[in-house]
């Protein structure tokens, strides 16, 4: 019963975040996403609660009508309601179906509709649900098809990438900004291999990719890959078996695209620090503690992908431990 008394408050929270504007200040509404990783590390309500209230006094701005002249805010306003509607009818999966007939990538919104998502199927919000596939055609970013040869797997295409692009620099503020850049170039469609033929475990491949370039560069954007990467695989534990190759397709795009943007640094041998000393229990204290979304998603992650593959946990433990203050942070040219 203990559990479901708090699953019952995660749920009055994220109902409560419909006050919310799709976008806070300077950021995305990562408030839904970060309670519910509070929740899975077991904050407690008084602390979800905390959260909630540190969230809206310095990030959120309300959402709907109150945002005179945003288009993007009343059309996820409008979108988020039909969809509401849509999916108490028929569940999420034909709303996603239409998502990936049309391309929308993954890494629109700078991932977050898909984590998003992620976290709405986890704990069953369905109102979180439909606010997530809103976002995702609210910001609709659609990587064009690759014309070089395919490549054999992840590996194989970031080091295909890195030939091409490492030190490219990209103008722009925000990760979608500089996403939208790197798909207009006219070289980029030429330059992307057409495909990946090694298919079988494609997204675990992303995930092991991503959580070694971002102990390498410490890079923000990377870490919205690093997180994106579990979120892909929930999404992906959940789709029929002919979705499955269109939707890896569309997320080794979006990570090739997004690892453009950060300037396509090469991958390379990564030295991991020993964890004997760290526990993953000071980890989430420190993260639950923290108030910070970005280190609550990112220790959250870490620490059910460590779970989940207990040869890489330590790596896992390391990235967390790093971003929960417990590890040196990265110093010299390559934290960025």
């Amino acid at each position: 019963m203990h559990h479901l008394h708090h699953l019952h408050h995660l749920h009055h929270l994220l109902d409560a975040n419909r006050a919310f504007a799709l976008n806070g200040r300077g950021t995305t509404n990562h408030c839904p996403m970060a309670l519910h990783a509070l929740h899975e590390m077991g904050a407690n309500p008084c602390q979800l609660q905390q959260f909630f209230a540190h969230w809206q006094t310095n990030h959120a701005l309300p959402g709907g009508e109150q945002q005179q002249g945003d288009e993007e805010e009343l059309q996820f306003v409008r979108l988020r309601q039909q969809l509401a509607t849509r999916l108490a009818d028929e569940g999420w999966l034909p709303t996603f179906a239409s998502l990936l007939e049309q391309g929308l990538s993954p890494a629109g919104g700078a991932f977050h509709p898909l984590i998003r998502l992620a976290c709405a199927l986890e704990n069953g919000h369905q109102g979180e649900q439909a606010a997530a596939l809103a976002a995702w055609q609210c910001s609709p970013l659609r990587v064009p098809a690759g014309q070089r040869a395919p490549v054999q797997d992840i590996d194989a295409l970031l080091s295909a990438l890195a030939q091409q692009w490492e030190g490219a620099r990209w103008q722009g503020e925000w990760i979608t900004e500089r996403l939208r850049q790197v798909m207009d170039a006219p070289t980029w469609a030429s330059g992307l291999p057409s495909g990946v033929t090694s298919s079988s475990d494609l997204l675990v491949q992303l995930a092991d990719a991503a959580l070694a370039l971002y102990w390498q560069t410490g890079n923000f954007t990377v870490l919205h890959m690093v997180t994106g990467s579990r979120a892909a695989a929930i999404v992906a534990s959940h789709l029929p078996a002919p979705w499955q190759a269109r939707w890896q397709t569309l997320m080794w795009q979006a990570v090739a695209a997004a690892y453009v943007t950060v300037g396509a640094p090469s991958l390379q041998t990564q030295a991991w620090p020993d964890t004997g000393k760290l526990s993953w229990q000071n980890v989430l204290a420190r993260a639950v503690a923290s108030l910070d979304d970005h280190v609550i998603k990112l220790v959250h992650c870490c620490w059910r992908e460590g779970l989940a593959r207990p040869l890489l946990a330590d790596r896992y433990l390391a990235v967390a431990a790093r971003a929960a203050g417990l590890l040196a942070p990265l110093t010299g040219p390559d934290a960025i």
